[in-house]
């Protein structure tokens, strides 16, 4: 058997090799790429795949265990060069995309108004620069393939840094890497653009910027994400009592308050201050991470449970002490890790994160039947279709309990009907009788 396994290993695909040593394949994938200064370097991506051939298994299941696994390798292998293929730095001069100016896309893109005061200045700042550069290249009207198949990020990169370097913004003289990268950023967003529009396939082009869902990209083909599933109250006050138990009373107010306010963690709970909880109206007043439509700050007003108020009043003195007053100082990765300790020792779901406290938030003021527009505001969801998908993502138990509470309140009307037409006729025959 051995013997077969030596011969056969000199059969296997390109990019595979057998480690002795370890009893398993190594897949290897390499591939060349130009660096900022112009030279090439090699970017690779490995995988070891374990052959699993035990002392005890026959012959024959030793043969197919071979088999697996080396039709396992192939497969990682053909994934690592997929891999490899859609990073943004292997361009390749030969990407096939179709056509649309560069001009009519970000048009396209402005008409979308998610860009406000000194964010649109930049970004058309962004935009000259991108019509400059092809300029200079005789391309006065470039279409969105000539941001792929004509140049590269890497020519455009370079130029810029030519031009930046001359600018009086720059007293340094030098490009940094966030002037570039903005502009680099553009092309991405125009790109992501293009494909939401289907004007080109994805696997065609350079990776869109994450970005671009920020700035109202949205795919036709797809329906907006469901909002993920709650902490159940059993749930909830596991995790709690939980917290209780190891009395570590920081995160046990911290996740109180998360649970009963639903504020956002970074950027609204870590920055909830003395001057914004209100003691005599129990009412907490919430800065908003989202601005408004016409751009301006966003203030949620949020009634306070009485446990919630109880962590404000019993933490207020050592808030005192913080350089911005604030109740909860922490950052994201002290809250996830918190999070993730805590959920593992209640023994609860790892797929709970800790953005679940605001999910079950909404979704219980949702189940006690809150009127829409009042969740939205509690919320500070900016849209109200976001809000909505949360009714969406009722459970049978709410729909059910809906039609019940329907019925019982039409059974109320009728009977309130019927007694205030005996009510009547009891009145006309006494008259009558007076008269």
């Amino acid at each position: 058997m051995i013997r077969e396994i030596a011969i056969r290993l000199t059969q296997l695909p390109k990019g595979i090799s057998f480690r002795k040593d370890r009893g398993s394949f190594l897949v290897k994938r390499s591939k060349k790429f130009v660096k900022d200064d112009g030279e090439y370097d090699t970017r690779t991506l490995t995988e070891i795949v374990k052959l699993g051939i035990k002392p005890d298994m026959t012959e024959a299941q030793q043969k197919k265990q071979f088999e697996t696994q080396v039709a396992q390798a192939v497969a990682v292998r053909d994934d690592i060069d997929k891999k490899l293929a859609s990073r943004s730095f292997l361009l390749s001069e030969q990407t096939a995309v179709g056509n649309g100016t560069v001009q009519d896309i970000f048009s396209r893109m402005l008409a979308l108004d998610t860009w406000k005061g000194g964010q649109l200045k930049h970004v058309t700042s962004y935009y000259k620069d991108t019509l400059v550069f092809f300029e200079t290249q005789g391309n006065k009207n470039p279409e969105i393939k000539d941001l792929h198949d004509e140049f590269t990020l890497h020519d455009f990169k370079k130029w810029l840094i030519d031009v930046i370097k001359k600018r009086p913004m720059n007293t340094r003289q030098t490009a940094n890497n966030r002037s570039v990268n903005k502009r680099l950023g553009l092309w991405r967003m125009l790109t992501a653009y293009a494909i939401k529009k289907r004007l080109f396939s994805h696997s065609d082009c350079l990776d869109p910027s994450p970005t671009a869902k920020n700035f109202g990209i949205v795919n036709s083909e797809f329906t907006l994400p469901q909002p993920k599933d709650p902490l159940s109250v059993e749930q909830e006050d596991q995790l709690l009592d939980t917290i209780k138990l190891y009395e570590d009373s920081f995160w046990w107010d911290c996740l109180v308050v998360a649970f009963d306010t639903g504020v956002r963690h970074d950027g609204e709970l870590n920055k909830i201050s003395t001057d914004n909880v209100n003691f005599s109206t129990k009412i907490l007043s919430v800065k908003r991470q989202k601005t408004s439509e016409s751009g301006g700050v966003v203030w949620s007003k949020i009634p306070l449970t009485a446990r919630a108020l109880e962590v404000f009043k019993r933490r207020r003195t050592i808030a005192l002490k913080d350089k911005d007053n604030r109740y909860f100082p922490i950052s994201k990765s002290a809250l996830r890790h918190a999070w993730k300790k805590y959920l593992a020792l209640a023994g609860l779901d790892k797929s709970f994160t800790p953005y679940s406290t605001r999910h079950t938030y909404i979704t219980r003021l949702v189940e006690a039947g809150v009127n829409a527009k009042v969740v939205q505001e509690l919320a500070g969801h900016s849209s109200i279709e976001t809000t909505l998908k949360y009714y969406t993502h009722a459970t049978d138990d709410l729909l059910n309990e809906a039609v019940t509470n329907l019925v019982a309140y039409k059974n109320k009307k009728r009977s309130s009907g019927n007694s205030g037409s005996s009510s009547s006729m009891i009145g006309h025959n006494s008259r009558k009788v007076l008269k």
